[in-house]
Protein backbone atom coordinates (compact mmCIF):
# COMPACT_ATOMS: atom_id res chain seq x y z
CA UNK A 1 0.00 0.00 0.00
CA UNK A 2 1.29 3.81 -1.16
CA UNK A 3 0.53 6.57 1.29
CA UNK A 4 1.12 9.89 1.44
CA UNK A 5 1.74 13.03 3.88
CA UNK A 6 1.24 16.59 3.01
CA UNK A 7 3.53 18.99 4.56
CA UNK A 8 1.33 22.14 4.09
CA UNK A 9 2.80 26.26 3.89
CA UNK A 10 2.57 27.98 7.57
CA UNK A 11 0.91 30.56 5.79
CA UNK A 12 -2.18 28.97 4.69
CA UNK A 13 -5.08 31.10 4.70
CA UNK A 14 -8.54 29.78 5.90
CA UNK A 15 -11.84 28.44 4.22
CA UNK A 16 -11.89 28.43 0.22
CA UNK A 17 -7.73 28.87 0.49
CA UNK A 18 -7.54 25.76 2.40
CA UNK A 19 -9.78 23.17 0.90
CA UNK A 20 -8.00 24.19 -2.87
CA UNK A 21 -4.48 23.37 -1.46
CA UNK A 22 -5.70 20.52 0.57
CA UNK A 23 -7.58 19.09 -3.01
CA UNK A 24 -4.49 20.25 -4.99
CA UNK A 25 -2.23 17.54 -2.12
CA UNK A 26 -4.68 15.16 -2.61
CA UNK A 27 -4.48 14.76 -6.30
CA UNK A 28 -1.07 14.96 -6.38
CA UNK A 29 -0.78 12.12 -3.94
CA UNK A 30 -3.15 10.14 -5.87
CA UNK A 31 -1.43 10.66 -9.09
CA UNK A 32 1.95 9.29 -7.62
CA UNK A 33 -0.11 6.31 -7.07
CA UNK A 34 -0.88 6.71 -3.11
CA UNK A 35 -4.15 5.44 -1.63
CA UNK A 36 -4.06 7.28 1.45
CA UNK A 37 -3.15 10.94 2.28
CA UNK A 38 -2.32 12.01 5.50
CA UNK A 39 -2.98 16.24 6.31
CA UNK A 40 -1.69 17.99 9.41
CA UNK A 41 -3.58 18.98 12.18
CA UNK A 42 -5.73 21.86 11.26
CA UNK A 43 -5.40 21.54 7.72
CA UNK A 44 -9.45 21.72 7.54
CA UNK A 45 -9.70 24.76 10.00
CA UNK A 46 -8.60 25.95 12.42
CA UNK A 47 -6.44 26.27 14.88
CA UNK A 48 -8.45 27.94 17.45
CA UNK A 49 -8.65 31.85 18.14
CA UNK A 50 -10.79 34.54 19.92
CA UNK A 51 -13.07 34.33 16.58
CA UNK A 52 -13.11 30.42 14.97
CA UNK A 53 -16.42 29.15 15.63
CA UNK A 54 -15.29 25.79 15.07
CA UNK A 55 -17.03 23.38 12.37
CA UNK A 56 -19.56 20.00 13.59
CA UNK A 57 -18.58 16.69 12.58
CA UNK A 58 -20.84 16.59 10.12
CA UNK A 59 -20.69 20.27 8.82
CA UNK A 60 -19.67 21.83 5.71
CA UNK A 61 -15.54 20.86 6.12
CA UNK A 62 -16.69 17.43 6.71
CA UNK A 63 -18.85 17.24 3.63
CA UNK A 64 -16.24 19.10 1.49
CA UNK A 65 -13.72 16.68 2.32
CA UNK A 66 -15.67 13.90 1.48
CA UNK A 67 -16.19 15.31 -2.12
CA UNK A 68 -12.41 16.25 -2.09
CA UNK A 69 -12.23 12.39 -1.62
CA UNK A 70 -14.05 11.20 -4.00
CA UNK A 71 -13.30 13.32 -6.82
CA UNK A 72 -9.21 12.92 -6.16
CA UNK A 73 -10.08 9.18 -5.89
CA UNK A 74 -7.93 8.95 -2.37
CA UNK A 75 -8.98 8.10 1.60
CA UNK A 76 -8.06 11.34 3.31
CA UNK A 77 -7.26 12.00 6.70
CA UNK A 78 -6.99 15.97 8.09
CA UNK A 79 -7.57 17.95 10.99
CA UNK A 80 -9.90 20.28 11.95
CA UNK A 81 -11.44 22.61 14.67
CA UNK A 82 -14.40 20.71 15.56
CA UNK A 83 -17.45 22.27 17.67
CA UNK A 84 -20.06 20.21 19.67
CA UNK A 85 -22.17 21.20 22.65
CA UNK A 86 -20.22 24.12 22.94
CA UNK A 87 -16.96 22.56 23.09
CA UNK A 88 -14.12 23.27 20.77
CA UNK A 89 -11.90 20.32 20.03
CA UNK A 90 -8.68 19.12 17.69
CA UNK A 91 -10.27 16.72 15.59
CA UNK A 92 -9.46 14.53 12.58
CA UNK A 93 -11.61 13.58 9.70
CA UNK A 94 -10.78 10.07 8.04
CA UNK A 95 -12.13 9.94 5.28
CA UNK A 96 -12.51 6.85 2.33
CA UNK A 97 -11.40 7.17 -1.36
CA UNK A 98 -15.57 7.15 -2.16
CA UNK A 99 -16.27 10.12 0.32
CA UNK A 100 -17.30 7.39 3.41
CA UNK A 101 -16.40 8.82 6.76
CA UNK A 102 -14.22 6.24 8.89
CA UNK A 103 -13.40 8.12 11.73
CA UNK A 104 -13.49 11.30 13.95
CA UNK A 105 -10.75 11.16 16.35
CA UNK A 106 -10.73 13.83 19.08
CA UNK A 107 -6.70 14.72 20.10
CA UNK A 108 -6.66 13.32 23.82
CA UNK A 109 -3.45 15.24 25.21
CA UNK A 110 -3.41 19.15 25.68
CA UNK A 111 -1.04 21.74 26.29
CA UNK A 112 -1.62 23.76 29.72
CA UNK A 113 -1.63 26.67 27.82
CA UNK A 114 -4.64 24.85 25.12
CA UNK A 115 -7.02 23.82 27.91
CA UNK A 116 -8.67 27.21 28.42
CA UNK A 117 -9.98 27.09 24.28
CA UNK A 118 -9.90 23.02 23.56
CA UNK A 119 -11.45 20.23 25.43
CA UNK A 120 -9.33 17.12 25.17
CA UNK A 121 -11.18 13.82 23.41
CA UNK A 122 -12.48 11.17 25.46
CA UNK A 123 -11.46 7.77 23.00
CA UNK A 124 -8.80 6.84 20.87
CA UNK A 125 -9.34 5.28 16.88
CA UNK A 126 -8.22 2.67 15.01
CA UNK A 127 -10.04 2.65 11.64
CA UNK A 128 -9.32 0.19 8.51
CA UNK A 129 -8.17 1.62 5.44
CA UNK A 130 -7.10 -0.71 2.29
CA UNK A 131 -5.63 -3.36 3.80
CA UNK A 132 -3.96 -1.74 6.81
CA UNK A 133 -5.72 -0.85 9.98
CA UNK A 134 -4.92 2.49 10.82
CA UNK A 135 -4.53 4.31 14.56
CA UNK A 136 -4.92 7.88 14.75
CA UNK A 137 -2.59 10.50 16.94
CA UNK A 138 -3.10 14.14 16.37
CA UNK A 139 -0.44 16.85 17.28
CA UNK A 140 0.95 16.76 20.76
CA UNK A 141 -0.56 12.62 21.25
CA UNK A 142 2.86 11.86 19.84
CA UNK A 143 4.33 12.79 22.63
CA UNK A 144 2.89 10.39 24.75
CA UNK A 145 4.60 6.55 24.14
CA UNK A 146 1.30 5.29 25.55
CA UNK A 147 -1.27 6.37 22.92
CA UNK A 148 0.83 4.76 20.18
CA UNK A 149 1.01 1.53 21.95
CA UNK A 150 -2.57 1.42 23.09
CA UNK A 151 -3.59 2.01 19.19
CA UNK A 152 -0.98 -0.87 18.09
CA UNK A 153 -2.81 -3.59 21.30
CA UNK A 154 -5.77 -2.51 19.65
CA UNK A 155 -4.97 -3.62 16.36
CA UNK A 156 -3.28 -0.86 14.68
CA UNK A 157 -0.71 -1.86 12.06
CA UNK A 158 -0.51 1.83 10.54
CA UNK A 159 0.51 4.52 12.66
CA UNK A 160 -1.56 8.27 11.23
CA UNK A 161 0.14 11.39 12.72
CA UNK A 162 -1.47 14.55 12.19
CA UNK A 163 1.65 16.82 12.67
CA UNK A 164 0.49 20.04 14.61
CA UNK A 165 1.54 23.41 13.79
CA UNK A 166 5.48 23.79 15.06
CA UNK A 167 5.90 23.45 18.78
CA UNK A 168 9.45 22.04 18.86
CA UNK A 169 12.51 21.45 16.63
CA UNK A 170 11.75 18.75 13.83
CA UNK A 171 14.75 17.08 15.21
CA UNK A 172 12.55 16.40 18.05
CA UNK A 173 9.86 15.80 16.31
CA UNK A 174 11.74 12.92 13.89
CA UNK A 175 13.28 11.51 17.18
CA UNK A 176 9.23 11.07 18.67
CA UNK A 177 8.47 9.69 15.37
CA UNK A 178 10.95 7.22 14.83
CA UNK A 179 10.57 6.23 18.74
CA UNK A 180 6.84 5.80 17.90
CA UNK A 181 7.53 3.75 15.19
CA UNK A 182 10.20 1.14 16.46
CA UNK A 183 8.80 0.84 20.14
CA UNK A 184 5.27 -0.63 18.36
CA UNK A 185 6.94 -2.16 15.00
CA UNK A 186 4.57 -0.21 12.63
CA UNK A 187 5.16 1.79 10.28
CA UNK A 188 4.20 6.00 10.39
CA UNK A 189 3.23 8.73 8.68
CA UNK A 190 3.30 12.00 9.74
CA UNK A 191 1.71 15.47 8.27
CA UNK A 192 3.27 18.34 9.14
CA UNK A 193 3.71 22.28 7.99
CA UNK A 194 6.70 23.67 6.92
CA UNK A 195 8.92 26.46 8.71
CA UNK A 196 12.04 27.99 8.07
CA UNK A 197 14.89 25.97 8.54
CA UNK A 198 13.34 22.04 8.07
CA UNK A 199 9.87 20.81 8.55
CA UNK A 200 8.81 17.41 10.19
CA UNK A 201 7.00 15.72 7.63
CA UNK A 202 7.61 12.17 7.04
CA UNK A 203 6.82 8.17 6.41
CA UNK A 204 8.84 5.81 8.53
CA UNK A 205 8.82 2.27 8.07
CA UNK A 206 8.55 -0.23 11.19
CA UNK A 207 12.05 0.05 12.20
CA UNK A 208 12.09 3.79 12.35
CA UNK A 209 13.79 3.90 8.83
CA UNK A 210 13.00 6.80 6.25
CA UNK A 211 11.07 6.08 3.82
CA UNK A 212 10.05 9.98 2.48
CA UNK A 213 11.07 12.84 3.91
CA UNK A 214 9.91 16.11 3.24
CA UNK A 215 12.55 18.56 4.47
CA UNK A 216 11.42 21.96 4.64
CA UNK A 217 9.65 22.07 1.04
CA UNK A 218 5.90 22.07 0.98
CA UNK A 219 4.10 19.57 -0.83
CA UNK A 220 3.31 16.08 -0.86
CA UNK A 221 5.65 12.92 -0.14
CA UNK A 222 4.82 9.10 -0.95
CA UNK A 223 6.17 5.80 -0.10
CA UNK A 224 5.61 2.35 -0.37
CA UNK A 225 4.84 0.79 2.95
CA UNK A 226 6.23 -2.61 4.27
CA UNK A 227 4.74 -5.15 6.42
CA UNK A 228 4.50 -4.76 9.90
CA UNK A 229 6.96 -6.41 11.87
CA UNK A 230 5.64 -9.64 13.99
CA UNK A 231 7.18 -10.12 17.14
CA UNK A 232 10.15 -7.74 16.72
CA UNK A 233 8.91 -5.08 18.78
CA UNK A 234 8.86 -7.14 21.52
CA UNK A 235 5.10 -6.67 22.25
CA UNK A 236 4.88 -10.04 23.71
CA UNK A 237 7.31 -9.68 26.08
CA UNK A 238 6.42 -6.92 28.24
CA UNK A 239 5.59 -7.14 31.71
CA UNK A 240 2.18 -4.95 32.42
CA UNK A 241 2.38 -5.63 35.89
CA UNK A 242 5.46 -3.60 36.57
CA UNK A 243 4.03 -0.35 34.66
CA UNK A 244 0.80 -0.79 36.28
CA UNK A 245 1.20 2.29 37.85
CA UNK A 246 1.49 4.59 34.44
CA UNK A 247 -2.14 3.43 33.77
CA UNK A 248 -3.24 4.32 37.43
CA UNK A 249 -6.11 6.36 38.01
CA UNK A 250 -5.09 9.62 39.38
CA UNK A 251 -6.12 10.14 43.21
Amino acid sequence: MRVAAWQAPIGLGRGADRLLALEGAARAAAGAGARLLVAPEFALSGPPGPTEPGSPSDGPEARALAELARSAGIAVAAGYLEACTGRLYSAALLVDHDGKALANYRRSHLRAVERERLAGGAWLSVMPVGDRRCGLVIGYDLRFPEVARALVLAGADLLLCLGGRPAEPEAALGALAAARAIENGVPLVLSGWAEPGGGAARILGSRGEPLALAGDATGTISADLPPPLTGEAGLADRRPRLYRQLVAEEP
